[in-house]
Order: structure tokens, then sequence, then C-alpha cells
């Protein structure tokens, strides 16, 4: 069968980005075939699948997302294709993979009056009741599972429409080649870093929704820092200027280290001490566990979809919600100077032995591979 599948922009450092190829590859193993449709693509494209750019340049995101879906309705109008597949919210799709989280819930509750006057709302809130209103056909995949009640409360949304994923945690990729002692001296040697006692690390792009900021103000407030000899590695995409003057500011610019993306990330999970995520939004957190499966203790806003995986896990602390920069700094300070490292260390990977956090690929190419089953029954 064919598939089509369509997202606003492909670049190779997005979690939801890297779970739509995972998922094309594992539909192309099962014998169909997959054409992407986006507006851009980064990086090198897929053997064996078709790559497929539309012209959606526009001065707001939400109107190139409307252009993303007229242009997409255009090329699959033909009807060649047995099932319609989004990772960006637009109409007509047959099934959608709810990377986001419910916007008509964030704009309610963050966000005020004001806001919600704004035309980028209104077309925000029109292109999630596209995917979402009740009476629709599209399929939902969600791999924040809280999320399905918002959608509920505000759409209506009949619940049979949702599939509750698990998590796709790619073991392969965070396997070593070599001791991880040996990875953690090349890091240091490559960063000259020649004193380090705690490597402190967060991963994420888009550094202002990843709370960069918030993990800089708590790591600038530890106690005795210099003394102490912590670093804070930040790997990931996004403008570093604005960071950088905080560190500077703040007095930690020698001891914060931006390393832009990279595609050895597993080295920094086994080479650091600490992970910490302080997102102002996570709809899930796949670093959380990946971090965990690699026995690094993590620390995490509670607004993360996957940090009750940490507490489950006991792998390390969860910071309550609403956030609060103080309560971070001190949570920070707790949490690099507890005596429970150890054991946050050996919970994490094994409660990544006994709970299933893998298998979101093979789930999500078996409900859209259904539904276009159903789909061809249809037309028969």
């Amino acid at each position: 069968m064919k598939f089509a599948f369509v997202v606003s922009l492909w670049f190779p450092f997005g979690g939801m980005q890297r779970s739509l190829l995972r998922i094309a590859q594992a539909c192309v193993t099962q014998g169909h075939q997959v054409d992407i449709y986006t507006g851009e693509w980064q990086g090198e494209r897929p053997e064996g699948i078709g790559v497929k750019l539309l012209d959606t340049k526009a001065t707001t995101n939400h109107n190139s997302n409307d252009l993303l879906a007229q242009r997409f309705a255009e090329a699959v109008a033909d009807g060649n294709y047995d099932c319609r597949v989004g990772f960006t919210k637009l109409p007509g799709l047959d099934v959608y993979y709810a990377a986001d989280p419910c916007y008509a819930d964030k704009v309610h509750s963050e966000r005020s009056p004001l806001y919600r006057l704004l035309p980028r709302c209104h077309a925000f809130l029109r292109q999630e009741g596209d995917v979402f209103k009740r009476g629709n056909t599209t399929e939902l995949m969600l791999i924040a599972h809280q999320e399905k009640t918002k959608f509920i409360h505000y759409y209506q949304t009949e619940s049979a429409r949702f599939h509750l994923l698990p998590p796709g945690i790619n073991r392969e990729r965070l396997q070593l080649d070599k001791p991880a002692t040996e990875i953690r001296q090349q890091l240091l040697d490559e960063f000259a870093i020649n004193d380090a006692k705690q490597l402190l690390l967060l991963v994420g792009s888009r550094f202002k929704t990843k709370g960069v900021d918030r993990v800089i103000e708590a790591f600038a407030a530890l106690e005795n820092n210099q003394e102490a000899r912590r670093y804070l590695l930040v790997v990931g995409h996004g403008k570093q200027k604005p960071y950088l003057r905080l560190a500077k500011k703040l007095g930690i610019a020698e001891r914060v280290i931006f390393t832009d993306s990279r595609e050895d990330v597993p080295h920094f999970y086994h080479a650091a001490d600490y992970l910490i995520h302080a997102p102002r939004s996570e709809n899930t957190g796949t670093v959380l566990i990946e971090a965990m499966l690699c026995g690094l203790p993590v620390l995490v806003t509670a607004n993360c979809g996957f940090a009750h995986h940490i507490s489950d896990a006991d792998a390390g602390l969860v910071v309550d919600e609403p956030f609060e920069q103080p309560q971070l700094n001190q949570q920070l300070a707790q949490f690099v100077t507890s005596d429970r490292a150890a054991d946050w260390r050996k919970n994490g990977p094994e409660y990544c032995n006994r709970v299933d956090l893998y298998s979101l690929i093979d789930r999500a190419a078996e409900i859209i591979i259904q539904r276009a089953e159903h789909n061809r029954s249809e037309h028969v």
C-alpha cells in the first residue's frame, strides 16, 4: 500500500521527526511505500522513502501551516494513497500523531484574554479543531496520555478515536562502542575541561521552550560552584547569544558550554553525572527516558509528559508545578549533593528493563496499516 506522511519541517535532531522517520521505515520494512511531504527537509534524505517538498513559505507559522494543508490536499487529491498520516495538524487526515500538547488547554490555562484575540491564536485553535473536533474520522495517536482528557474536554472528541502509545525509545541508538570512562575523557578533552568534578547536562533544541535560562539561573545559584568544579553542557540547536550573556552576567560563563546539535548525544548521557530538564512546555520528554536508561540521574519539572517515569523508577527528582525559580534552585542544590545518586543510577536502567518504553514505532505502524486496510475495503 501507499502512505503519505506530512510534516511542516523535518530536521534530524527533533524527537518527533526521528519518530516519524522510524515509523515510515517500519512501514517500508513491511512492504509498503511511503512518501513524506514537507515544507522543508534538513539533512540527508532517507533511502527507500520519497521526500516531496511543498511551497509553504509564509510570514507566520500559522499561515505556513494553512499553506501546507492546501498544498498537501492538492498533492493527494488523485486518491493514490491508502492512508494520509499527519505529524502537523491538518484537515482531512486519516491518522494524526499528536506530538504537541493540547493547544486549547494552554490558551485557556496559561495565556491572557488578550492573547486569545490574536489572529495566530484563532488560527492554531482552528487547525487543532480540524483534527480533534467531534464527528471527524481522524484516528489519534497519543504518547502523552494525560492530554486525552484535555482534547475531549475542549473538542468533545470521541474516546474511541484515541490510540495511547508507549514511548518509542531506540535502545540501539544508546549503545556504546567504548567504555564510558573513555568517552567522558574524550569530551573533557574536546571542550578543554581539565578540572571537572561534576558534569551537568541539558539536552534540547529551541532554548526558550526548553528553559535553558531557568537551568542557567539554577546552576549559578549553586553554592561554592567554583570550588565544586561543576560544568553545565547544553546540547542542542538554538540561539546561544542571549544565554551566553545571561551566564556571563551571573559570573559562570566559563562553566556553561554550548555544543550545538550532535549526533553523539548518547555519549553525553554516559559521560555526564546528572541531567536537568526544566522546559516551559514538554508534551513528552524522550531525553528523560534515554538518560535514565543510560544510568543518568534526572532532575525534571512536573510539566513534562514523561516526568512520571522518573518518579515511578525513583531515578531522580521531580520539581512540582507551577514553576518557581527558587524551587528549582533549591531542588538542584539538593539533587547534585544527594547521597542517593548511586541508587538513582541503578534504579533507572532496572526500571527501563521491566517497563515497555520501546514499542511505539511498531504500534504506530500497525495503526497506520490497519487504517489503510480499512480505507481500501471501503473503496472496494
